[in-house]
């Protein structure tokens, strides 16, 4: 019997199976003839009859062939039959969309996607437009834009009535363009787009230092990649978030590389404050521990001071800490962090200064880092890099500690005071998070993932806070 000729479907069932050579020729014989003696499937397939009884105990151990009786004379096999088969097959395939369904999930948990997936990376032409980008960034942007250009005059690349009519509909929508290019000594005279214009706001990289062969043109949801040659229109509009982000991060850091150009009050980054980049960090620890994204922020580098306090008070008539005497901190003091401030307290401040609290995961990403450190200078605990366990009797100095710093360089992340953030355990009760142990606690306290809580209109010795801002 040929049997490879009379049912094609059924040999590529065998090939499912696994089964190889006389193994295949046993079962084909059973399956269509069946029950056979060895001594039959052995004359019939032209091997000794011992050979038979190899196969056919290999093909009883894979499950696809049975006994149906023994003697002394005579042994009969029969095959697995086509309803068994079916439910065979059924089960392989119950198994693929399991096995398929829990690919999925590791893969969203990961937050891994095919290459060709549309929703993360869309390929553009650019030729039609510049023009068409800059369109989509002012109607995806709310407060600002970012641009990196790799030419030294835009006007270059399109004609000056278009980026007059952009500019002015920035003017409108209130969004400023954050401008990063090559500097030429002929570029300030020539043009006054990219000084005089009052919703933009340029910088200049020498040619040696310029990182880009493209240009990028950030809004808050995308992130455009092009060729400014309008005989080369090649380009990607980025959805993925992390991406973005780290993009983002990359131009601020340019940004800052230049910052000296410009006075303090127009810098992006104020001096006291640290850019923690986007991307993921572990929270928690051990069995609790979870991968979580955080996007691209600003954190001080210090708790809020008696001094910068003290300026917020002077300047709105705010009323002070309860501890202050006539109104007054001790000079020693002014260095120190404010405390006896509640939640609402350091909203107020936060909110007059134009930053805000951190939530709990930006504060712990900026005291751990991405490395999953106990503590925020390590992993070993240490009394003499941090205020605690009531060694001082009281707040010390913000840079006290400078051995103690934390994974991105801020001071006092671990000791001195517990630190507001904006995350709320109960709205309705307003419980809010505070983090970093304090100059009165043990050094459970000062563990990156350790929290507490407290209520919003609550004040003490040992409460302060920080600062955060975010960069979109």
């Amino acid at each position: 019997m040929n049997f490879h000729q009379e049912n094609k479907k059924f040999t590529s069932l065998l090939d499912v199976f696994g089964l190889k050579d006389k193994e295949r020729e046993i079962y084909s014989l059973c399956f269509f003839n069946g029950p056979l003696s060895a001594s039959s499937i052995a004359k019939e397939i032209k091997v000794e009859r011992t050979v038979v009884y190899q196969f056919i105990n290999r093909l009883i151990e894979k499950g696809f062939v049975y006994k149906t009786s023994i003697s002394d004379k005579k042994h009969l096999f029969g095959a697995v039959s086509p309803e068994e088969l079916k439910d065979f097959l059924q089960q392989k395939k119950s198994e693929i969309a399991m096995m398929e369904n829990e690919l999925s999930l590791i893969r969203s948990a990961k937050n891994c996607y095919p290459e060709n997936n549309s929703f993360s990376v869309r390929i553009s032409n650019t030729s039609a437009s510049l023009k068409q980008m800059l369109n989509m960034a002012l109607n995806d942007s709310k407060i600002k834009t970012y641009l990196i250009a790799p030419v030294d005059d835009l006007f270059n690349i399109y004609e000056s009535k278009f980026f007059y009519s952009f500019l002015t509909e920035l003017s409108k929508k209130k969004i400023t363009l954050y401008v990063l290019a090559f500097y030429d000594d002929g570029i300030k005279r020539k043009h006054s787009i990219w000084n005089n214009h009052k919703m933009v706001i340029s910088k200049f990289l020498e040619k040696n230092y310029y990182p880009f062969g493209n240009g990028l043109l950030i809004s808050d949801n995308y992130l455009f990649i092009f060729s400014w040659n309008p005989q080369s229109p090649r380009g990607l509009i980025i959805i993925d978030k992390a991406i973005r982000q780290t993009f983002l991060s990359l131009f601020f850091l340019l940004w800052e590389k230049m910052a000296y150009i410009l006075p303090e009050e127009k810098k992006v980054f104020l001096k006291n404050m640290k850019l923690i980049p986007a991307g993921y960090f572990y929270s928690g620890e051990g069995a609790s521990s979870k991968r979580v994204f955080v996007d691209a922020f600003l954190i001080d580098k210090t708790p809020v001071t008696n001094k910068d306090y003290k300026k917020f008070i002077k300047a709105t008539g705010y009323a002070p800490p309860p501890h202050w005497k006539n109104s007054r901190i001790l000079k020693r003091r002014l260095n120190h962090p404010v405390v006896n401030i509640s939640w609402n307290d350091a909203q107020t401040y936060a909110s007059w200064i134009g930053k805000r609290l951190p939530s709990e995961e930006e504060w712990e990403k900026s005291a751990r880092g991405t490395d999953k450190r106990i503590y925020p200078w390590g992993n070993e605990f240490n009394d003499h890099f941090c205020n605690l366990l009531r060694k001082q009797k009281e707040t010390t100095s913000v840079k006290k500690y400078p051995l103690g710093r934390s994974y991105y360089g801020l001071y006092d992340m671990g000791g001195n005071v517990w630190e507001w953030t904006n995350t709320a355990l109960d709205e309705e009760q307003k419980l809010y998070i505070i983090k970093g142990g304090s100059w009165s606690n043990n050094e459970t306290t000062v563990r990156c993932s350790y929290k507490t809580t407290e209520y919003a209109n609550k004040k003490y010795d040992n409460i302060g806070f920080r600062c955060a801002k975010s960069i979109i």
